[in-house]
């Protein structure tokens, strides 16, 4: 979903670089380096990169540049919260232009895309639901794990679709492309929904946002 191999302007790819550097640093300040350092957790976030490096080049191509696939960072912040998903998501972006030959001048417009943008959506989808909805474990599980992570890979499309449309007006997108985006946000939410309740079961220290004390005390 990112614009990896067609180059942009100079001007947009300077502010959009700048934009990511300063989000970058906002979010490496907002670090829980304690809960980092727990067993294992390091490694997880590692091989989180690794995999969604992996995941986003199984695509469906739509144009020689627009290619549609599972994105995978909501579930990047349910488990480690919205800094460190940032922060992986951007070097998943980094790793990914590296290993399979994308435009360097586009990092920036493609940190905002796939790890700025989801990484916030699926923050204000979780306080949403914290704050609105019971605190119950089933209604983190669906409102969180499944929709919303259909509802970040849904928007993130949209978005992301659109920006195209403005930053390359030369390229005509297909009629047809944000549909079916919106069907394989189906397949994002089963997948990351599966995967999160799977981890709140045995392995919770992967969950940084699924607290015991609100979810299960007194259940």
């Amino acid at each position: 979903m990112g614009i990896f191999f067609t180059p942009l302007d100079a001007r947009v790819s300077l502010v959009s670089i700048l934009l990511a550097l300063v989000l970058l640093l906002h979010a490496v300040k907002k670090i829980p380096w304690k809960a980092w350092q727990e067993p294992t957790v390091f490694s997880a976030w590692c091989a989180s990169i690794i995999v969604l490096t992996l995941l986003w080049r199984m695509r469906i191509p739509v144009q020689p540049d627009l290619h549609l696939h599972l994105l995978g960072v909501a579930l990047l912040t349910l488990m480690f919260g919205r800094p460190l998903a940032f922060l992986g998501a951007a070097i998943a972006v980094l790793a990914y232009t590296g290993e399979f030959g994308g435009t360097w001048v586009n990092l920036g417009v493609n940190i905002l895309l796939l790890a700025a943008i989801p990484t916030w959506l699926s923050d204000v989808i979780l306080r949403s639901t914290q704050k609105y909805l019971p605190q119950h474990m089933f209604v983190y599980l669906f409102a969180n794990g499944f929709f919303g992570a259909l509802l970040v890979q849904a928007g993130t499309g949209i978005l992301a679709i659109i920006a195209r449309w403005v930053l390359l007006p030369q390229e005509v997108i297909p009629s047809d492309a944000i549909a079916f985006m919106l069907l394989l946000a189906w397949g994002e939410a089963f997948l990351v929904g599966f995967l999160v309740t799977i981890f709140a079961v045995y392995l919770p220290q992967w969950l940084f946002t699924f607290d015991d004390k609100m979810y299960l005390k007194g259940k």
